[in-house]
């Protein structure tokens, strides 16, 4: 069972909409970190110290005057921020969840985010190659390099290398610009609370369902690259999705299609997070980029019920994809999803927000609007409460993402939890068989018998109107 020391659930929705305090105030909060993120919190009398431990810098924020003789400080910034550039997208989930978009006044590509609460068109654009940090016009400059915008640029993690709960507490790191610890804590404390729910709710199904995260690649040489992920990030949202210990670790040799072929023939659904190009056309551009000529005939469970998905079926108007900016934000939500196309039945009243059924009749996304995000409203900082259970055993989840849909009158061996669906009917159907065979043969005895009882007493056959008793031996 995972267990995080975290407070208890809050009212968060009241919480979350509550006006953001800290602006212009100088208390600096001690809070706790439960993951061990990848960063640590610092707080002295005047001043507290930000540590991004993998990169191996510190950033120093101070109220009123930066200290003096204080070493080892490689940046400092006066705090609270009143203005913020992003150049990562979950920068803009993170100000977002906090109640501080008004404070985001810069990206890198502004029309790339999907948030439809900002107006792009009134943000400024930072330079794509960076700068040197006077010109950004910003305090501070979330990126993925710490070095992008000189003396006020702050770097944020940008890869999988981190489990989703690990990724989400970056939410303290962001709020600590703006001295909105306590409130960070709160918000990520429901909504750890609430991915530990369900990932403990998941640990008990009977037929756990075999899933591959998997990737494409043509690499730089021209040389195809076929990849089983087994970053921290995908591997711990599987396992929390009940598909524990079916994940494979990645293939020694990335470009032996045949091998990788072999290695996910088990599967019973594929997410997939290749670059995909062809608008309309995506799962024959999967097809033939992982080598499946003829799917629906190739024997694979997963290729004939079309399992096949991704993350990015939640966009902006423009096709971009949500799920860097607000999924890594909440990874409790996304669990959630992943959860509702392995196990349906789990919560059959979720939405499912960012999962894309690939293998599905079409490729329509749901576009980012005023009826799915409320910005006066907004859920990316409202946590429902789970509740903890031990009954949930799962159920076929192999209907994918309609019944319709995943028809298939292709005769051929399915495999994973299809074939062993179908295993245990043909189970079922024999062990009927041999009753109803055991029946027929019990009471032919019984009748054998009765006649050859009768005519022992002298009534004989014909007298009862059986003409051959013999006939029932």
């Amino acid at each position: 069972m995972r267990i995080f020391a975290v407070c208890g659930l809050f009212a968060v929705a009241a919480l979350a909409h509550d006006a953001p305090q800290g602006d212009g105030a100088c208390g600096f909060d001690k809070v706790d970190l439960t993951t061990g993120p990848g960063f640590t919190i610092t707080v002295n009398e005047d001043y507290k110290v930000l540590e991004d431990t993998a990169a191996r810098i510190k950033y120093g924020l101070y109220c009123n005057s930066q200290p003096s003789g204080i070493s080892g400080i490689d940046k400092w910034f006066k705090v609270p921020v009143a203005s913020v550039g992003v150049r990562v997208p979950i920068a803009s989930g993170f100000l977002e969840a906090l109640g501080r978009r008004d404070k985001l006044t810069a990206a890198e590509v502004p029309g790339n985010l999907t948030n439809i609460c900002l107006d792009a068109s009134k943000l400024r654009t930072l330079s794509a190659g960076g700068s040197s940090g006077n010109d950004t016009g910003v305090d501070v400059v979330f990126s993925g390099n710490a070095a992008s915008d000189g003396n006020v640029s702050v770097r944020l993690p940008s890869d999988d290398a981190l489990t989703p709960l690990q990724r989400a507490e970056w939410i303290k790191f962001v709020a600590a610009f703006f001295n909105d610890e306590k409130r960070a804590a709160a918000l990520f404390d429901s909504i750890a609370s609430a991915y530990n729910c369900h990932w403990n709710n998941l640990q008990h199904l009977k037929d756990p369902p075999h899933t591959y995260w998997v990737e494409y690649s043509a690499g730089a040489d021209g040389k195809a690259s076929y990849n089983i992920i087994d970053s921290a990030y995908q591997k711990d949202l599987l396992a929390g999705a009940g598909a524990t210990n079916n994940t494979r670790a990645a293939l020694s040799d990335p470009s032996d299609l045949k091998k990788f072929q072999e290695a996910i023939r088990d599967a019973d659904f594929v997410i997939d997070q290749t670059a995909l190009g062809q608008q309309g056309r995506r799962i024959n551009e999967w097809y033939r980029d992982f080598g499946y000529a003829d799917p629906q005939n190739s024997g694979v469970g997963f290729l004939r019920t079309r399992n096949i998905w991704r993350t990015d079926g939640y966009t902006s108007k423009s096709g971009v994809d949500n799920f860097p900016e607000f999924g890594y934000v909440r990874p409790d939500l996304v669990l959630l999803d992943i959860i509702g196309v392995l196990e349906p039945t789990y919560a059959s009243n979720n939405t499912r927000r960012w999962m894309l059924w690939l293998g599905g009749t079409n490729e329509d996304t749901t576009v980012i609007a005023a009826d799915n995000y409320d910005c006066s409203s907004p859920w990316i900082s409202s946590v429902a409460k789970c509740t903890a259970r031990t009954d949930f055993t799962g159920g076929d989840s192999g209907a994918g993402g309609s019944s319709a849909g995943n028809k298939d009158d292709h005769g051929s061996t399915s495999s994973g939890r299809a074939g062993k669906i179908a295993g245990g009917i043909i189970g079922a159907l024999a062990a009927v068989a041999l009753i109803v065979v055991g029946a027929h043969y019990y009471n032919r005895h019984r009748r054998l018998a009765r006649v050859r009882a009768l005519s022992q007493t002298g009534y004989g056959a014909e007298g009862i109107g059986l003409r051959n008793a013999q006939r029932f031996s």
